[in-house]
């Protein structure tokens, strides 16, 4: 007996003489080690390319510190401004020396690397003297990319505040390198600009003192803060945007209603014909994926143009006189034509699959039970392509919510969208603020439509394939 329970109590080894416990920890570990490094690759591409710049985005969409770091003294001080009223003397100091960076008492070494030819004078200045010809010149040549924000190049409540910041800080710029130590700043500035004696321009800078603001996505949506913080509305020739989120909704849902409509039948030939003429039918489906978008926009242009191919043919063929031929082209109209035809394969291919996959047993058992064939593929075909419809249908809304270049070559004036603006912020006003903010509503609207197609149809059963 004491030797069974000996035995008993002795652990259990391998092969090797290792203790089978200890083996399976380290079998354990390098198994661990072994799906880390899988999954490693794949972790880091979704952090670098998608959750990083997602991140970037978000943050833009919200900050407003350029300016704040631009201008310390001023908007240190604006706080304890009336707001009413034009400010007094040392608030039009601070705003003198914060425009100019020369203030002596405050001219410490900026981080802002703009600045480099400024930092290479002060070096050799002796902090009691003023500073020589070559310290203004450095200036001068600094503040052109140094205050970028101030001319219309970075700050989006800049561009568009009333007033007019651009030729404002240009003119009073201008003027403060013909000044020193004026006896009285406010004046000067005045009379330099005299927009500096309007109180709405002080009230227009006061909505800028706070670090981070939700100004951005106010403005996406035609509103903006005034004075006391109150969300008012933009003035009325300014009313854009809300009217821009319409069209695109619009025009996502028409074209999303147009793809299902032409691919359901097409996905249900492809699925029934015969092997050799559904190949031939899926290469035509196919083939838009082998030509370049831009030739294909092109060809629609030309196609779609009032002298175009499709207007000389309905002039041939007598339905349209000479005189009326019909607008396509640069219009809603032109733009939704165009989307249809480009995002077809997009709704085709997702309910090809799902159709390829249900028997045609199905159909004839149903007839068999006495259906007729209309209440058959309603009852019986149609509910199993759900699924497949599903996925089509928010795959292509997805991607025509955020589209660019179509609206962008067959748009014109009334086929603008919103993904148009958020192109033009980022490119040429280089307001990335705005379009930050319109990218993270664009976004959220595509996470919501998410959760609402989970809670009615369900995320598991989207086919794509």
């Amino acid at each position: 007996m004491a030797s069974n329970s000996s035995s008993i109590t002795q652990p259990l080894l391998t092969a090797d003489g290792t203790p089978l416990k200890v083996s399976l920890k380290r079998s354990m570990r390098r198994s661990k080690l072994k799906a880390m490094g899988l999954v490693l690759p794949p972790m880091l591409f979704l952090l670098v390319l998608f959750i990083i710049p997602i991140g970037n985005l978000l943050t833009r969409s919200v900050d407003d510190q350029l300016i704040n770091f631009q201008m310390p003294l001023t908007f240190r001080l604006i706080e304890n401004w009336d707001r009413q009223t034009l400010p007094e003397e040392e608030l039009y100091k601070y705003v003198y020396y914060d425009l100019g960076t020369i203030n002596k008492s405050y001219l410490t070494p900026l981080t802002n690397a703009a600045c480099s030819r400024l930092f290479k004078v002060l070096k050799g200045w002796d902090q009691k003297s003023s500073p020589d010809e070559k310290f203004y010149k450095a200036l001068y040549k600094d503040l052109i990319s140094a205050h970028k924000f101030m001319t219309g190049k970075s700050s989006t409540r800049m561009n568009y505040e009333k007033p007019g910041w651009k030729s404002l800080v240009k003119k009073s710029r201008r003027g403060f390198n013909k000044i020193k130590d004026p006896p009285s700043y406010k004046d000067a500035m005045i009379k330099i600009e005299k927009r500096w004696g309007d109180v709405t321009v002080w009230q227009s800078l006061y909505t800028m003192k706070d670090p981070y603001t939700t100004g951005y996505y106010l403005n996406s949506f035609d509103r903006k803060y005034d004075v006391n913080e109150n969300i008012i509305m933009q003035p009325e020739e300014r009313q854009v945007y809300v009217m821009l989120w319409w069209r695109t909704f619009l025009l996502s849902l028409i074209v999303t209603i147009g793809c299902l409509v032409l691919a359901y039948p097409t996905a249900h030939l492809l699925a029934t014909l015969p092997l050799k003429y559904s190949n031939l039918l899926m290469i035509c489906v196919l083939m838009p994926f082998w030509t370049s978008l831009l030739v294909r926009i092109v060809a629609w242009m030309v196609m779609l143009q009032q002298e175009g191919v499709i207007n000389d043919a309905l002039v041939i063929s007598g339905i349209l006189s000479d005189e009326n031929r019909l607008p396509m082209m640069y219009n809603f109209t032109g733009t939704v034509i165009v989307m249809i035809q480009i995002l077809l394969p997009f709704m085709i291919l997702p309910i090809y699959s799902v159709m390829k996959g249900i028997p045609p047993s199905y159909m004839k058992a149903a007839q068999n039970l006495g259906a007729k064939p209309s209440l058959a593929f309603l009852k019986v075909y149609m509910p199993q392509t759900m699924p497949g419809v599903g996925a089509g249908v928010i795959l292509v809304f997805i991607v025509a919510i955020g589209y660019y270049i179509t609206p962008e070559l067959v748009g014109g004036k009334d086929g603008k969208l919103i993904g148009n603006m958020v192109a033009y912020h980022m490119q040429k006003s280089l307001n990335w603020g705005l379009a930050a903010a319109m990218g993270t509503v664009l976004l959220g609207a595509i996470l919501i439509l998410y959760w609402v197609y989970d809670r009615i149809v369900g995320i598991d059963n989207m086919k794509l394939a």
